[in-house]
């Protein structure tokens, strides 16, 4: 039976999975050189386990003939591969890492595969089309200011509550920050309302100026702002 097999399928899939994981591994990711060569290895010696053995061991004729589909068992370890990137996956507060790194985890999945199916012009191609979208596509992205939720609580005097209403959202649409939602309480008579406004923006940096042009209007007692946690 071992002769049937060819080592050039796992040397390339070692490969592949090196030029993924060792970009991952310099980055510090969770998952890095080791992980990402033993998933396309193991992709690659399934695939091809799945196109040899059962022709070993079922003797072919012309009274019976075995017609295997390799592409059920690579549906299969696509599907199963997912817990795999999901462990990389972190999160803490309102920010989550690892992403990237479970997207990769599955994409080598995948070029095992197809190096599997002896493919391997195709494998190496895309190894290095990966290679290229982590390395050059995220410098391209740390351009980007990434969109951000955040709250704007407001406390004040319950008379004043429709002119402070008004001018926040003329504050908030001069600073280019995307109102979400309102909402807050009215108070009594003589308590102070709060207004909390759900909003959106890129840029975190306008905060602190448009904070203190809200603090600023008569009438205001307080300003927070405050994350919005997911």
């Amino acid at each position: 039976m071992l002769d049937r097999f060819d080592v050039v399928p796992l040397l390339v899939a070692l490969l592949v999975g090196a030029i993924i994981g060792f970009e991952r591994e310099i980055h510090g990711r969770p998952a890095g050189l080791r992980t990402h060569m033993l998933v396309c290895l193991a992709s690659a010696v399934l695939i091809q386990a799945s196109r040899v053995v059962p022709h070993t061991l079922v003797p072919q004729s012309d009274a019976f003939r075995l017609i295997m589909d390799p592409n059920r068992l690579a549906a299969g370890i696509m599907t199963g591969i997912g817990f795999l990137g999901a462990a990389t996956v972190i999160r803490s507060g309102d920010m989550v890492r690892g992403i990237t790194t479970g997207a990769t985890v599955w994409t080598t999945t995948g070029l095992g595969i197809v190096v599997g199916q002896g493919e391997y012009v195709l494998a190496l191609a895309a190894s290095v089309l990966v290679l290229v979208i982590l390395a050059v596509v995220d410098r391209f992205t740390r351009g980007i200011a990434p969109v951000i939720y955040r709250r704007l609580i407001v406390r004040g005097e319950r008379a004043e509550l429709s002119r402070i209403a008004n001018k926040i959202d003329g504050l908030l649409e001069g600073h280019r920050i995307r109102l979400q939602d309102v909402s807050g309480t009215r108070g009594a008579v003589d308590e102070p309302f709060e207004l909390v406004f759900h909003v959106r923006c890129r840029n975190v940096k306008q905060a602190p100026e448009m904070l203190e042009l809200v603090a600023a209007q008569e009438g205001v007692t307080s300003v927070e702002w405050s994350e919005i946690s997911h």
